[in-house]
């Protein structure tokens, strides 16, 4: 069977007002991003395999291939892994503030309806320890969110070393951190209470009471304090996600803003803070984010403290095109036919009208067809001996 008629799962092709809208969208970001100070760098779509060694359990998402060499390949899943890659390996100096946009790839199950190819913006901190990075993530992606008119999106703030130390201290194998993580994703309070009963502690109350310790953060913080031992380290995680909640709260107080303790982070190289983004109408998460001081380590590189965000810019195109939010594609007015001798003078005059276009055409008859298929409003015709305006629709 021939596969030139088809496209591989998990992608699909934008046309004409799509295609311009995911354009304009991209540059949109890229332009706000820009004026915040952040620098653009640029990664190869193909990387080594052992760039994203870390990701072990997302290894089934790679599109592998071999080089001429036989070294494997991939396709980049993830972009912030190649950035760690750059700053342990080209010896710029931090601390830096980095832009990206551009395509990254996951091969996820056929079945799932999930898109293979995606198109991912986002900004890397790069030597910031402050709680200012996490807050300029948040303030940069509400700034980009309101430019595009996202309506009624929320954020979720969560932490990555809370499920770390959890492992931690139950002294857990891989595959019983699996079945955790699990657990946690689920929000599953009976297979929680079994877990525990397997792995008991004195963290069991607190374990069991993740499916529920999220939303408000002043109504859900004081519970997981309060079912923490007095000692426990997770006691000093929770008030640093309170500090940088009073915070944001103090500089946007209009938007959504809540806590999920149970958030588990899909990346292996996130240490810190956690922020996953929401809209109406949109089904999956957009925006992902958080702290990864060790990235660089991964690199044989000494720790270099840093935050980062990525946003899926497919699924905002999807919403605007739902919501006929796209940039509208500018509509020619006029249609300028010559023969091939008077071409210059043609493409002289188009070049002094914004909204008139050249007329590839051989025949005046055929630019006329085009001309009123396309909705043009009058054709130019230029001559040896004379220039003729025809409105479209008034000559056989």
């Amino acid at each position: 069977m021939k596969w030139n008629r088809s496209l591989p799962s998990g992608t699909k092709d934008k046309l004409f007002r799509e295609a311009n809208g995911a354009y304009q969208l991209e540059k949109q970001v890229n332009d706000i991003v820009k004026k915040r100070g952040y620098q653009r760098i640029d990664t190869p779509v193909i990387e080594f395999e052992d760039v994203f060694y870390s990701e072990e359990k997302n290894e089934k998402e790679f599109y592998r291939f071999f080089d001429k060499q036989g070294r494997l390949l991939v396709l980049r899943p993830d972009m912030t892994m190649p950035i760690g890659r750059v700053i342990a390996t080209t010896g710029i100096q931090p601390p830096l503030k980095l832009a990206y946009s551009g395509k990254v790839f996951r091969s996820n199950d056929d079945m799932l309806g999930e898109q293979n190819e995606l198109t991912q913006a986002g900004i890397e901190l790069i030597g910031y320890s402050s709680l200012k990075a996490e807050i300029e993530c948040i303030t940069c992606a509400i700034e980009i969110l309101e430019a595009l008119k996202i309506p009624n999106f929320h954020f979720e703030l969560g932490h990555a070393q809370i499920f770390r130390l959890i492992v931690m201290k139950l002294g857990l194998d891989e595959a019983a951190k699996t079945e955790l993580q699990n657990h946690f994703s689920n929000k599953s309070l009976t297979d929680l209470k079994q877990f525990v009963e397997c792995y008991p502690s004195e963290l069991d109350a607190f374990i069991c009471a993740i499916p529920r310790l999220f939303g408000e953060a002043q109504e859900v913080l004081p519970i997981a304090k309060a079912l923490l031992p007095v000692e426990s380290t997770i006691i000093n995680v929770i008030d640093e996600i309170e500090t940088l909640m009073d915070i944001i709260n103090s500089y946007h107080q209009k938007i959504s803003l809540t806590v999920d303790l149970g958030l588990v982070t899909l990346m292996d190289y996130y240490t810190g803070v956690l922020f996953s983004g929401y809209a109406d109408l949109v089904p999956d998460i957009f925006l992902r984010g958080g702290r990864y001081d060790h990235l660089a380590e991964q690199f044989e590189h000494p720790v270099i403290p840093a935050v980062g965000l990525g946003i899926n810019l497919d699924t905002l195109v999807a919403l605007q095109y739902q919501l006929n939010n796209l940039a509208t594609l500018d509509q020619p007015t006029t249609l300028v036919h010559s023969s091939i001798t008077q071409l210059a003078q043609a493409e002289a005059l188009v070049k002094e009208h914004h909204d008139y276009q050249l007329s590839l055409f051989e025949t005046l008859e055929e630019a006329l067809d085009y001309g009123r298929k396309w909705q043009y409003q009058q054709i130019i015709e230029i001559t040896e001996d004379k220039i003729q305006v025809i409105k479209v629709g008034e000559r056989n």
